[in-house]
């Protein structure tokens, strides 16, 4: 689950962490929510042990898929990374956002990332 290789291209972000995809899109939260990296898209499935995410912070997202719906949509994003704007730590860990929280389902809407 820890990438253990990245490398930017004019694509995008490169990674090595067994996802099937290899070009990602970093995804700011552009809400006021806090979000939560969970194991699967569902809240009941449990988060995978990071910080929750706060306004200002950033998501690697390489696709989304429906899932539990928080009341803005049912669109959650696979991450495999997270950015924390506050203290500048950079986590590689694999998980699940909810999209409605992180950018209103923005980068969904726009095809930044693709179906998983």
């Amino acid at each position: 689950m820890v990438a253990a290789v990245a490398a930017l291209s004019a694509g995008g972000l490169l990674v090595g962490t067994g996802e099937s995809a290899s070009v990602t899109a970093s995804i700011p939260l552009s809400t006021t929510f806090s979000v939560g990296v969970y194991r699967n898209h569902s809240v009941a499935s449990g988060k995978v042990g990071v910080p929750d995410l706060a306004p200002g912070d950033s998501v690697i997202a390489v696709c989304w898929d429906r899932g539990d719906n928080l009341g803005i949509g049912n669109v959650w994003y696979r991450v495999i990374g997270e950015r924390y704007s506050g203290n500048g730590v950079e986590l590689f860990i694999a998980g699940w956002t909810y999209g409605g929280h992180v950018d209103g389902n923005v980068a969904f809407h726009t095809g930044a990332v693709p179906i998983c």
